[in-house]
């Protein structure tokens, strides 16, 4: 989903909220948050649900049926269905009888007079009508300023199914196939879910437009959208079928086509590049298509994306969202990233594809809005599972998430096993619902990397790492220390491979070098005078820079090691020239009258040194390599 009120809203707000993550084996889990507990809803699985509704392009309001079947999963003694109560139930039946039932609290409630064994099939239909209430969410109409056209359209992600259908509103069970029929004013169209079947003329100007799904599909993907439409109908080619249906509702009026009509033809090209990268279409049998409305972004109803406007971005990322989200869905909103992170990303690699100048743009910022918030991790923890603006934050479900698979991306450093193993990933995941765990799991069958280190960092830790180098030059040998600290002190360190563009008066040249702790020293042999060096000069990595500074070789005992802070309390850090790198070096501290109080040994770079048993006075620090040896005052106090 890409809404673009709802994230004006969470940029207002997102201060209000905080997270507190732990590591991810003390992260509690929850695959079935719901909004409305009751432990009835783990008995059966839906297996097919028919909706047969009046609706409207200016009002909410709406009447008619749901028909539902299932299947007993064990012993079912009580039915219950989510439903808002503002909405009238005039019936249910039950295997085509009439029955008793309770409508509190949002659910419909039936208590059997005899329990279904396990394994039962049997069916429910719900006769019902009334106008949703909840705002910016479940049913809304509104009229387009732009067009003169009104829309009325659900949006259901991600608890508000039960505002406008009586629902199962849990992830893990996908309705295995459904019917979409929905009665409007004859000037009207109305979009939904599958194949358009028929289109039945009906007395008093009224018309019946008949969708049917055969795809398994989600609660919160079934929708439908009614507005005075045109169908424009384009077709895309991927290879392994002969042509895709891309159906577009747009409003009726000539100058909407003629305007969005560019945007609209580009649909062709994304879904062309993204078979090829994520596999076919996974609807191809059926179609892909749009409803405009008057929503200020765009959500990715299975088969037919509810669209505010057409742009690129918009497009390709709800589109992606046809492989990650509607084919493979989050299993928990705690994984959102699963859904959002793809279809972000995918943003980016349809850029990418068209050579598009703005993709620079679009991943520098990316980069920064993934780099505003730093005290909270991609992964939602479970008390925040149920907060919809903690599961849409914009800068880490969707940028952050986008950024992370780029950094993977570059991890793996190979395309076509990265996009193979996404294949793999979608392959096993289909028609079903995964984690980041279960993502990263494939991942690493795939490529054969451990990637526990990356998601601790990336997925379930919190911030970016921020790079400071010294670097000096002897010889044909550059000698530089990359010294890491973080944004966060959740997550101290990222070990990760990282570019580093070396200039030089007559060009320059790039090496990737591993990372695996805070201070890391490298040796690359190079002649050219360099005269600069650039982090991760294509942006592949969320990170800040620090200082970059270059230290003249050494030529005097001075040079030798420098040492801070002075005077000092408690403990001393004593850094080394880097050309001394794997030199051992002795250091001693010694008293006014020669004593030799402390001595040690190290071919780092350099020591921490705890001073805090010395008595206040003025004592000497002696360095000693393998060439020269050298002492400085220090006081302690």
């Amino acid at each position: 989903m890409k809404n673009l009120l709802f994230i004006l809203l969470f940029l207002l707000t997102v201060n209000l909220f905080s997270q507190q993550v732990n590591t991810k084996d003390f992260i509690k889990r929850c695959y079935n948050v719901r909004l409305h507990k009751n432990s009835n809803f783990d008995k059966y699985d839906i297996y097919f649900v028919k909706l047969d509704l009046s609706v409207s392009d200016d009002t909410t309001y709406l009447s008619g049926n749901a028909t539902i079947k299932s299947t007993s999963k064990q012993t079912l003694d009580t039915l219950v269905f989510e439903l808002n109560e503002t909405m009238e139930v005039d019936s249910l039946l039950i295997n085509d009888s009439r029955v008793n039932f309770n409508h509190d609290n949002h659910i419909i409630e039936y208590i059997f007079t005899n329990p279904l064994p396990p394994n039962t099939k049997f069916t429910a239909q719900i006769h019902y009508k009334g106008t949703p209430t909840k705002q910016g969410r479940g049913v809304m109409s509104y009229s387009s300023e732009e067009w003169g056209k009104n829309s009325t359209w659900t949006l259901s992600e991600s608890f508000h199914a039960y505002e406008w259908w009586p629902c199962k509103q849990v992830l893990s069970d996908k309705i295995d196939s459904a019917y979409m029929f929905f009665t409007c004013d004859n000037d009207c169209m109305v979009g939904s879910n599958g194949l358009l079947t028929n289109v039945v003329n009906l007395d008093n100007n009224k018309k019946r437009f008949e969708w049917k799904t055969f795809h398994p599909m989600n609660y919160y993907m079934l929708s439908f959208a009614v507005a005075e439409y045109q169908d424009y109908s384009i077709y895309a080619k991927p290879q392994g079928v002969d042509s895709v249906l891309i159906q577009n509702f747009i409003f009726n009026t000539p100058e909407c086509l003629a305007e969005n009509r560019a945007f609209i033809d580009s649909t062709i090209i994304f879904l062309e590049f993204f078979s090829e990268k994520f596999g076919l279409y996974p609807f191809a049998n059926e179609k892909y298509g749009h409803c405009l409305t008057a929503l200020g972004g765009g959500m990715e109803h299975q088969t037919m994306t509810t669209i505010g406007y057409f742009y690129h971005d918009i497009i390709s990322h709800e589109l992606g969202h046809m492989w990650f989200g509607d084919y493979v869905t989050c299993a928990s909103w705690q994984d959102i990233w699963i859904n959002e992170g793809f279809a972000s990303y995918s943003e980016y690699i349809a850029l990418e594809n068209l050579s598009n100048p703005r993709v620079n743009k679009w991943l520098t910022e990316a980069h920064d809005l993934a780099m505003a918030v730093t005290d909270k991790s991609i992964y939602i923890p479970f008390s925040e599972s149920k907060n919809e603006f903690r599961i849409f934050h914009y800068n880490l479900s969707y940028k952050k998430g986008a950024f992370i698979l780029h950094t993977l991306r570059h991890e793996i450093n190979d395309d076509e096993l990265f996009f193979s193993s996404i294949r793999e990933y979608l392959r096993l995941f289909a028609n079903s619902v995964a984690t980041g765990d279960d993502f990263k799991n494939v991942m690493e069958s795939q490529t054969g990397t451990d990637l526990d280190p990356f998601f601790d960092q990336w997925y379930y830790g919190k911030g970016f790492p921020i790079f400071s180098i010294q670097y000096t030059q002897n010889s044909d040998s550059l000698l530089f220390i990359v010294e890491q600290t973080t944004s966060s002190q959740a997550t101290p360190l990222f070990q990760l491979h990282v570019d580093y563009k070396i200039l030089y008066a007559d060009g320059d040249t790039t090496v990737r070098l591993f990372q695996s702790k805070n201070v890391e020293t490298f040796k690359i042999p190079i002649r050219e005078k360099v005269t600069d060096i650039i982090v991760d000069p294509d942006n592949w990595i969320l990170n800040k820079i620090g200082v970059i500074d270059s230290i003249p070789p050494i030529n005097s005992k001075k040079d030798l090691f420098k040492f801070s802070p002075n005077p000092a309390k408690d403990f001393i850090t004593i850094k080394f020239n880097p050309n001394l790198d794997q030199e051992t070096k002795k250091i001693e501290v010694i008293s006014l009258g020669g004593q030799i109080i402390n001595r040690q040994e190290t071919k780092g770079t350099e020591i921490n040194m705890d001073i805090t048993n010395l008595e206040n006075g003025i004592y000497f620090i002696k360095v000693m390599s393998v060439d020269i040896t050298y002492s400085k005052k220090l006081v302690k106090y």
